[in-house]
């Protein structure tokens, strides 16, 4: 564990240095929904830190947990930069799956942000040992929905087509090559946007022959109070390998890198 927390630390500083994020971060540190992210990226003047704690569900071996430390910056005007340390958690009858591993990303905005949104749209990649080793690219467009009321924080959706591949070669099992789509929003609750509800949806992104044959999905809880940089999630997930709807928590803080002038 100690070697975990020192690692996870480093990993944080070197990223956090680049540069903030208004939306969360993913279960492996891309800006984006909890599973999948989104064609936001970073404020060019600060840096998004984030643990997570996702409870994967359970299997005839045992339970699977994951959590992690991620940071995010931007890179020039339209690069995002991500990365971390996790941890999957799993049974001591799968010994082979209980690993320690980086998560590293990066992603490019296409479009030029404007406010309220347009259509953005993004394409990036990552890799995640602990998490079953995977792979994954994506292309995604996120744009401002309106609002329920005048005055009130806009609604933010999110469409996307990605590529996984999983494997479960540390304990001799097989590999997942797919492709899926998915979609979220983001809806306040509260004129400025301190509560919102945000939910996401997927097709299969595991091949049956290694996974479950259930859809991946998120739907939680995030407060963030308006013009501060800290933010908590809570809810439900299900990733795909897993058939089991199970809790995860986020709990982030935004910063700035760069001293405002007198």
């Amino acid at each position: 564990m100690k070697t975990f927390v020192s690692t996870a630390l480093a990993a944080v500083l070197l990223v956090g240095a680049a540069s903030t994020a208004k939306a969360d971060l993913t279960n492996n540190g891309a800006v984006g929904l909890p599973l999948n992210p989104t064609a936001q990226i970073p404020q060019p003047d600060g840096a998004r830190v984030q643990a997570n704690y996702y409870d994967l569900g359970n299997t005839a071996f045992g339970s699977f947990k994951q959590y992690g430390l991620y940071a995010a910056g931007r890179l020039a005007d339209r690069f995002e930069i991500s990365g971390g340390v996790e941890k999957m958690d799993a049974p001591t009858g799968v010994a082979g799956l209980d690993n320690t591993g980086l998560a590293i990303g990066a992603k490019y905005l296409f479009s030029r942000e404007t406010e309220p949104a347009g259509v953005r749209l993004a394409v990036g990649a990552g890799y995640s040992r602990a998490n079953f080793k995977n792979v994954h690219g994506y292309v995604v467009a996120s744009k401002y929905l309106g609002t329920l009321t005048e005055g009130r924080t806009p609604i933010t959706g999110h469409l996307g087509l990605r590529y996984d591949r999983f494997s479960l070669a540390d304990i001799g099992g097989g590999k997942s090559n797919k492709a899926s789509v998915y979609a979220g929003v983001e809806v306040p609750f509260t004129p400025d946007g301190s509560f919102q509800f945000v939910g996401e949806v997927q097709s299969k992104n595991i091949s049956s022959t290694i996974g479950s044959d259930k859809i991946p999905f998120s739907a939680s809880l995030r407060y963030r109070p308006a013009g501060q940089g800290f933010s908590v999630s809570g809810g439900v997930q299900r990733q795909g390998l897993i058939g089991e709807a199970q809790l995860f928590v986020q709990l982030g803080y935004s910063f700035a890198t760069t001293q405002a002038g007198p």
